[in-house]
């Protein structure tokens, strides 16, 4: 279910105030919902009345202020008149997202499905994309109605490809995306004509060709899907959550009708990401996104059950020794019936992804090897369906869960609708807040600097560009500041801590907003002595910006609040480098590595850290990370020279070789030098690139400890 701002609902652009998150008043608080209605033979009702149809907002029936069906291209237009809904509500987008399938029946399966799916009876207002989830998010098929393409990506998306293929593919689409980008202007009145116009082309003219604006819309919306966070741990499920927030995070722009078919051989779901899976279902419900869920293990009900029903049986024979035990020490078995009863629930990888759809007003497709049928009904839902809207009157915009039932008088019904949203002032969710995120915003308006919550925030210049300068905005949290919660069946302490970060420009206006939900399973060491950093990329012109930070531990509500100050100067001619930031950790030999992915070396991944104190012992060492960028127009090689200088005076310089650069003209590099061979104290150390006549310069500071 979809809360959002009705679209006949006055909008006033209110700006941004040097403490202020951004705001877009309105004059009325609309719900607006999706219901699709099928009897109990699975086939579509057109003929609902408003009157047939109850809608319960948290346990209060609601006055419906709109009620209309919906087919094809009626999402804009009603017997030729244009109303006053968006243009865009018209288009109808489709994702096809592929897990990384190891077994060649289930590819099989997927893909027969997925072509199944594009061959059915479509209006000329659908689109359909094709991404990949193998390691990272990758993108084979921008959005289109072209079905040879699509069948072409879904293929590719099937075959088993290696991911360093998949990857280079994915990157030449994007490549494209953004030069297909360049000199393209999506917002405005005139586009809104052209959109509309795309949108109602009559058969023969296709949508894809029928408007460069609405090309260029749909560019953005995908290039927006796959901005994923690159800093996420490489387990499965934590993987395919985190890439499927990012698809519905990038949808939400659009204000239509929009559906992810979600091909994957089920979801095992631990309890410490339980909250991300909350998350993601409501960041659906809210973006008006529906999952369908496709199960591509074919039959096998009792297979997927067999695991699950031993577990079950286990806990029920030890709880029931238990309850019927006269005297003695209770077994081990016996103390974790209770854990080995909800295992035995999560043992069924089937259960998540069922959730998922059904939350989202979709349904799952499995337990069966001929798809045919579901397929048939995913389209009908794509194409047709109610929509109403209402009033629901909230008067605390708290944040909490509302539940919404959807029912009808008439008999032998089955309605599809989402089951609820969160409580969020309308201005939050036109600025495509989360729920997460408003208290983390709401602190750091206050303006009242915190460290209930220590930990540090700052933001690293990475590669100097004429059209803007890419940062990296690091958060680091100390997990010894979280409050812990035990696991006891697992061993483990569960952390839960969210993240937000405002760069505003010298105006005060907010030029990104930055945002992560972090659940985390640790040990009792981890807890101790780990530290998670956070790496969010930024891209800005020159000139000189705040960084509004907020960190809220979820488990003691708990926040902390930072504010600092960066400056961007303008790219100069020549060579380039990046900040100087000190190593906390290196992994080597990464699998998989991002090739976008800023902070690596040699084929290995750089952790940094904002803490540039180093302990003066026998072990330790200073390591600093820094990238020189080539200019490829300038015959000579980039150099560099390292410089320590204390209290203003130049203590040593230091000229080192740089290997070559790589193939997007990157030089990184680690300087270590031993601890022990610094005398304590606190020095500036400078980084000058040199490449032909032109110069680049970085700085820190560092400080040596004593022991």
């Amino acid at each position: 279910m979809n809360h959002r701002n009705h679209s006949f609902a006055v909008l006033v652009i209110a700006g941004i105030a040097a403490a202020q998150v951004p705001t877009v008043k309105t004059t009325v608080d609309e719900v607006l919902l999706d219901i699709v209605v099928r009897d109990k033979k699975g086939k579509p009702i057109a003929d609902l009345k408003p009157e047939d149809v109850t809608v319960v907002d948290n346990d209060v029936k609601q006055h419906l202020t709109s009620f209309r069906l919906v087919r094809g291209v009626e999402a804009i237009t009603e017997s030729g008149a244009k109303t006053t809904l968006d243009p865009l509500r018209q288009v109808r987008l489709v994702t096809l997202a592929f897990d990384a399938l190891g077994e060649a029946d289930q590819r099989k399966t997927a893909r027969t499905a997925a072509a199944d799916l594009i061959k059915g009876a479509q209006g000329t207002n659908v689109f359909y994309s094709v991404v990949v989830i193998n390691q990272q998010l990758l993108v084979l098929q921008p959005f289109t109605a072209d079905r040879a393409a699509l069948t072409k990506a879904i293929d590719s998306a099937t075959a088993g490809l290696a991911t360093a293929r998949l990857a280079s593919e994915s990157e030449t689409i994007k490549g494209e995306l953004r030069r297909n980008l360049n000199g393209q202007t999506v917002n405005g009145a005139d586009q809104d004509v052209n959109l509309l116009s795309a949108a109602t082309a009559t058969a023969g003219q296709p949508v894809a060709n029928g408007s460069q604006a609405l090309q260029a819309k749909l560019a953005s919306v995908l290039l927006d899907m796959l901005r994923m966070d690159a800093s996420i741990a490489s387990d499965g499920t934590r993987l395919s959550i985190s890439a499927l927030q990012s698809l519905v995070r990038g949808l939400q722009a659009m204000p239509g009708r929009k559906s992810v078919l979600y091909f994957t051989a089920g979801m095992n779901r631990p309890p410490e990401l339980d909250e991300p899976f909350r998350n993601l279902k409501g960041m659906a419900n809210r973006a008006n996104v529906t999952f369908y869920s496709l199960d591509t293990r074919g039959v096998m009900t009792a297979a997927q059950n067999s695991e699950a029903m031993g577990q079950l049986n286990s806990a029920a024979a030890a709880s029931h020794t238990t309850v019927n035990r006269l005297e003695g020490a209770p077994s081990k078995e016996e103390i974790r019936s209770s854990d080995n009863a909800e295992n035995s629930i999560r043992a069924n990888p089937q259960l998540a992804i069922r959730d998922l759809a059904e939350s989202t007003g979709g349904f799952l497709i499995g337990d069966s090897n001929d798809l045919r049928t579901p397929l048939r009904q995913v389209n009908e839902e794509i194409a047709s369906y109610y929509e109403v809207s209402y009033r629901p009157g909230i008067k605390t915009y708290d944040g909490s869960f509302r539940k919404v039932k959807v029912d009808s008088s008439r008999k032998d019904l089955v309605i599809h609708s989402r089951n609820g949203y969160f409580a969020m002032p309308p201005e939050a969710r036109s600025s495509g807040l989360e729920a997460f995120e408003v208290p983390l915003l709401t602190a750091i308006s206050d303006g009242r600097i915190s460290d209930d919550v220590p930990y540090r925030a700052g933001a690293l210049r990475l590669r100097p560009k004429n059209e803007g300068t890419d940062f990296s905005v690091l958060v680091e949290v100390p997990l010894r500041g979280l409050q812990s919660r035990t696991d006891a069946a697992k061993k483990t302490l569960n952390v839960h801590f969210s993240v937000a970060a405002l760069v505003k420009d010298p105006n005060g206006e907010v030029v990104q907003k930055l945002t992560r939900d972090r659940s985390l399973q640790v040990t009792a060491d981890q807890l101790k002595m780990g530290n998670f950093v956070e790496k969010m990329a930024v891209t800005v012109p020159s000139g000189k910006y705040t960084l509004e930070s907020a960190v809220m531990d979820r488990e003691s509500s708990k926040t902390g609040v930072q504010r600092s100050e960066f400056v961007v100067e303008p790219k100069g001619k020549g060579v380039g480098i990046s900040s100087l930031v000190e190593v906390r950790s290196y992994a080597p030999n990464v699998k998989g590595l991002d090739p976008d992915e800023p902070f690596q070396f040699q084929g290995g991944s750089i952790t940094p850290t904002l803490n540039t104190s180093v302990a003066q012992s026998p072990d330790a060492a200073l390591r600093l990370f820094f990238v020189v960028y080539k200019d490829v127009s300038i015959a000579a090689q980039p150099t560099v020279e390292i410089e320590f200088l204390q209290n203003g005076k130049s203590l040593t310089k230091v000229p080192m070789a740089l290997p070559p650069a790589d193939p997007q003209g990157r030089i990184p590099y680690v300087m270590t030098i031993p601890a022990a061979s610094i005398p304590p104290g606190s020095y500036e150390v400078r980084a000058t690139a040199r490449q032909g006549d032109s110069v680049a310069e970085t700085k820190t500071v560092v400080k040596i400890e004593a022991l």
